[in-house]
């Protein structure tokens, strides 16, 4: 009787002590929440390469806070989600939703190019996207919505169909290698001269360059570390394969190209390989290459022997024919271009005699010395302090022709592509005062103390 009597009044005691909480007011409860409100800083973008990395939408908005039923306390910081939602149609069906802990949210735009894309939208033409946040308590409880954003969004497609060869300045696009597939991988024939610095740019603007470290040529790298690329020891032209889904690159130098086995002579000035055939009706010319290949496993130091398809065409009616090859920059190939009979190399127009010709550091950043005309047309004479060894070079800033040595004879000048720097000897002492003359009659040099 007396542990029955104990109990009973343990439960009434329960009893009394929730009762009394519930009097009190301590029992505190949701009492929901407000929407949203939403504001864009922009209602129209047109988006382009010129944008991709830019700021080109904000959204910002603020957070209605969670209501108790004692308005002197606030609820836990948490239980309240928030979501940007994001569509192509005004009801927000298959829309794209984020989870979001900030109040704003900035796209950049390559992020909104890639969201329009994503909803649907057509590249090259404006269309609406709509914006909205989202907030609920929890998985059971009905969700509030901010108000709706509408903003005119013209999204782009980058066709990833070719590469520009760019100066090792950046600032030049010296060729232009080809992908048709889009897939990545760049080929085309190009000029170049030994040793050519440059680097790659594809159309999203990603910018190869060589593997920053000793020992790693013809690897790429997008890193901001990297460093330019660089051709090997030769000159003419070129076949480059530009592989961005390996992180490598190959350039092939071609040493001989023939037609139906006839050799072709190659002029620099016009980079172009021909020859004179006789051929019957209806001959098929077809034109291969022998290149040495320099690539991640010979680096620059040793090349591999490759053989180069470069084109094919028919002549229908016989005869005497000119044959020329190109590359014809549109699509970084060779093609043929054919004439009846021997044709003639047109003379070069004579170039016009500058007033001045300037001596320029070997690199081309720093004038050094102007010589000026003498009496004798075409010969240049000046004075400057040189140092043993000093390489440099004379260039005519008139007509852009710059004068190396050609490789035989250091007193003599050479505009072509493989000429070399210009030099002094150590026949004298350096910071001596000489006068230098140039002849651009007999393309000849001096020096005197």
């Amino acid at each position: 009787m007396n542990k029955l009597l104990y109990r009973f009044i343990i439960v009434a005691a329960v009893i009394a002590s929730l009762c009394s909480c519930n009097k009190d007011g301590d029992l505190i409860f949701l009492n929901g929440f407000g929407a949203s409100s939403l504001v864009a800083s922009t209602d129209e973008v047109a988006l382009s390469t010129a944008n991709k990395a830019k700021i080109v939408l904000s959204l910002a908005w603020k957070n209605p806070d969670l209501l108790t039923s004692d308005s002197t306390k606030t609820a836990a910081d948490g239980l309240l989600k928030t979501y940007l939602q994001v569509s192509a149609n005004e009801n927000f069906e298959n829309c794209a939703q984020t989870t979001v802990t900030n109040l704003s949210k900035a796209y950049t735009g390559d992020d909104l190019n890639s969201l329009a894309k994503g909803l649907g939208l057509t590249p090259d033409a404006q269309s609406p996207l709509y914006f909205r946040v989202m907030s609920k308590e929890g998985d059971n409880m009905s969700p509030a919505y901010s108000n709706v954003c509408k903003v005119m969004v013209t999204p782009f497609t980058i066709h990833m169909n070719s590469v520009d060869v760019l100066n090792k300045d950046k600032t030049d696009v010296i060729a232009q290698l080809f992908s048709p597939s889009e897939n990545g991988i760049y080929t085309g024939y190009m000029k170049a001269t030994a040793w050519l610095n440059c680097w790659f740019q594809e159309k999203d603007g990603t910018l190869w360059g060589n593997y920053g470290a000793d020992g790693h040529e013809f690897e790429l790298s997008d890193a901001s570390d990297a460093w330019n690329c660089w051709f090997a020891d030769g000159k003419g032209d070129w076949y480059v394969t530009v592989d961005t889904k390996s992180k490598t690159w190959s350039a092939a130098n071609i040493m001989t190209v023939k037609v139906n086995g006839m050799d072709l002579t190659y002029d620099s000035s016009t980079d172009s390989w021909s020859a004179v055939m006789k051929v019957d009706d209806n001959t098929r010319l077809t034109a291969q290459a022998d290149a040495k290949e320099y690539n991640t496993t010979t680096r620059t130091s040793s090349s591999k022997d490759i053989s180069l398809a470069l084109a094919d065409t028919t002549l229908a009616k016989g005869g005497t024919y000119t044959v020329t090859l190109a590359i014809q920059p549109a699509d970084a190939q060779f093609h043929f271009s054919v004439v009846e009979g021997e044709k003639k190399p047109n003379e070069k127009p004579q170039t016009p005699l500058p007033a001045t010709l300037s001596m320029y550091s070997k690199d081309g950043s720093t004038l050094l010395a102007t010589l000026n005309q003498t009496e004798t047309k075409g010969v240049y004479t000046g004075t400057y302090k040189a140092s043993q060894w000093e390489n440099f070079k004379f260039v005519d800033t008139e007509n852009n022709i710059w004068y190396g040595s050609d490789p035989s004879d250091l007193f003599t000048l050479s505009s072509a592509e493989d000429a070399w720097n210009i030099w002094f000897k150590d026949d004298f002492e350096s910071g001596t005062m000489l006068t230098v003359t140039a002849d651009l009659n007999t393309l000849k040099w001096s020096y005197s103390k």
